[in-house]
């Protein structure tokens, strides 16, 4: 007899992530309200030998499975093609390090709808740090966490997506086009892909009754991180902001980054033409329901200094 297809697929990619693959695997399965009913896939991004994905055998290996990437594809493609593997209804996209609370899923099945992302609160696995959800920073491009949750007398909208806890309905992130395998590696996936849920007319609503707890890099890791994906980092920004925002600001950006980043810029710029930005502009200008003043007006949005946001 042929298994019933699993409800909800949660996605994970890894690279050099080794045993922390497995421990994340077992806190999905083993806080679940019915485990059954899920699947794990994880897409090994290129790791080096020892630090490859490590599942543990029984329950937990057979119901993940894993795809080798003999590339490095980076966050957004290996989401992308860990989705299109997975045979869940619904995704749950997260990192490889993370715990999750008890009967997340049931509470997945109660608070998902059709247009909606929801967006789960984020927990410091070595304090009591919590973020609920981001905010988009412009022109900069980048993003602040919300430190306090969405007020409860309305309705729980959050601007961008929480890195790690993502969950969508998989129809719904194939219309979207998935993350914008144009950007490179790492940074800037989360937001862009939940500005243009936004313009296309999803909705991303946030909920503290799903919590991830995270692995968040040590400081000196976290620098040694940036400093060899900073090229990645600006140019995935610019490409963002040239997606999105109205052209009088796309200058503004170019100049905060070139003055912050002066040894990245020029290459920056260089792949931001090279892998078709303004092309893809042009793509979501024509297929997206809303434009980038709608957001602006929606979220009463303001730049980085407190100045009202152009229209384009």
């Amino acid at each position: 007899m042929t298994a019933a297809a699993p409800t909800i697929s949660v996605v994970l990619p890894a690279r050099d992530e080794g045993d922390r693959v497995g421990a994340t695997v077992a806190s999905a399965l083993g806080a679940a309200a019915e485990p059954d009913r899920l699947e794990v896939v994880v897409v090994d991004d290129c790791s080096a030998p020892g630090g490859r994905p490590v599942v543990a055998a029984g329950a937990d290996r057979c119901r993940t499975h894993v795809i080798r990437s003999d590339r490095h594809l980076g966050v957004g493609a290996a989401r992308n093609l860990a989705a299109r593997h997975a045979r869940g209804r619904v995704l749950f996209v997260t990192d490889a390090h993370a715990r999750f609370s008890d009967g997340w899923d049931a509470e997945v099945g109660r608070l998902l709808a059709p247009r909606r992302i929801l967006s789960v609160t984020i927990r410091d696995q070595e304090s009591a740090w919590r973020g609920h959800g981001c905010r988009l920073v412009v022109p900069y491009m980048g993003t602040r966490w919300n430190t306090s949750p969405p007020d409860p007398a309305s309705t729980p909208h959050v601007q961008i997506v929480s890195s790690a806890g993502t969950v969508v309905e998989r129809e719904l992130f194939e219309r979207l086009g998935g993350y914008d395998e144009g950007m490179v590696h790492y940074g800037g996936f989360e937001p862009e892909f939940s500005v243009r849920a936004w313009r296309s007319g999803a909705e991303i609503v946030h909920t503290d009754a799903i919590e991830i707890a995270h692995r968040f890099k040590p400081r000196e890791e976290c620098a040694s991180f940036l400093g060899t994906a900073r090229t990645a980092i600006v140019h995935n920004c610019l490409r963002f902001g040239t997606a999105h925002l109205p052209e009088s600001m796309i200058l503004e950006m170019v100049r905060l980054h070139a003055l912050e980043f002066p040894d990245h810029i020029r290459e920056a710029l260089v792949m931001l033409e090279a892998r078709g930005a303004w092309r893809r502009r042009a793509e979501l200008s024509a297929s997206l329901r809303y434009g980038f003043d709608w957001f602006v007006r929606h979220f009463e949005l303001r730049d980085q200094i407190g100045r009202p946001v152009p229209e384009s």
